[in-house]
């Protein structure tokens, strides 16, 4: 259920005037009490139910003949930790883009087994991101596309960006004209391995494909690791072309 509060942030950003608001210390301290409380109550669901929430989505892709792997906190966990991490808030994995068709697949087959999708994000009418909820585990599924050069992957982050535009529906937040930035890995192959009892796959070149996203001191545990903190990132040039759906519970 949309909580007032988020309304009321829809509304604000609609009105162009919510980056201003943010600088307000009262606006600020209620912001980061609700996002706390949000951030801890997603990060318990992961540890009690996110090996049941990727054992399902796991026999979701087996059933439409897709492969994934654990992908970026998931997979960082799974290497380091042998788990997930502490303080981890959602569940990662990616996979091959192959078709939108291929997609409503997935979206049935988790639909199937009690996951519900709350978020998608597009480009140029292609699926780059979506999430789905199970018992209250965010479960991300990142689309990859080939690079130029050989062994190298693509997947995509959309941003606010100064140019985005909300419209609200009674069932859904539509965004539009979003910042795009492009995320590239060097990707050999899968392996499998054991991930808390269960056989999950993960890249072959998991130590390459790790340092890629949060260099190599990953094995050491930084909580406050930042993504948008990086110093070279990939923005694209803004186009028209993109959209995140907000699905309303």
């Amino acid at each position: 259920m949309t909580t007032a509060f988020e309304k009321v942030k829809s509304y604000l950003r609609n009105q162009k005037v919510y980056s201003t608001l943010r600088k307000n210390p009262i606006l600020l301290k209620f912001n980061q009490h609700y996002r706390n409380k949000a951030e801890s109550q997603k990060r318990e669901s992961v540890h009690t139910y996110g090996l049941e929430s990727l054992k399902l989505a796991k026999d979701a892709f087996h059933e439409i003949k897709r492969d994934f792997w654990l992908d970026w906190g998931t997979l960082l966990g799974a290497v380091r930790e042998k788990g997930f991490i502490g303080h981890d808030a959602d569940i990662d994995v990616g996979t091959f883009f192959t078709g939108n068709e291929d997609a409503n697949k997935l979206e049935q087959a988790m639909k199937k087994r009690g996951f519900i999708k709350t978020r998608e994000f597009w480009m140029d009418e292609k699926m780059l991101e979506e999430t789905y909820v199970y018992k209250g585990v965010n479960l991300d599924v990142f689309y990859y596309y080939p690079g130029k050069a050989k062994d190298q992957i693509h997947c995509f982050a959309a941003e606010e960006g100064e140019h985005r535009i909300y419209e609200e529906y009674s069932d859904r937040t539509l965004v539009t004209r979003l910042t795009v930035e492009r995320i590239t890995s060097t990707f050999t192959g899968t392996k499998e391995i054991d991930f808390k009892g269960e056989k999950f796959t993960i890249p072959e070149n998991e130590d390459q494909y790790l340092r890629g996203y949060y260099g190599p001191t990953y094995m050491v545990k930084n909580e406050k690791w930042d993504w948008s903190a990086k110093k070279e990132r990939d923005i694209l040039p803004f186009q028209d072309n993109t959209r995140a759906i907000l699905y309303k519970k």
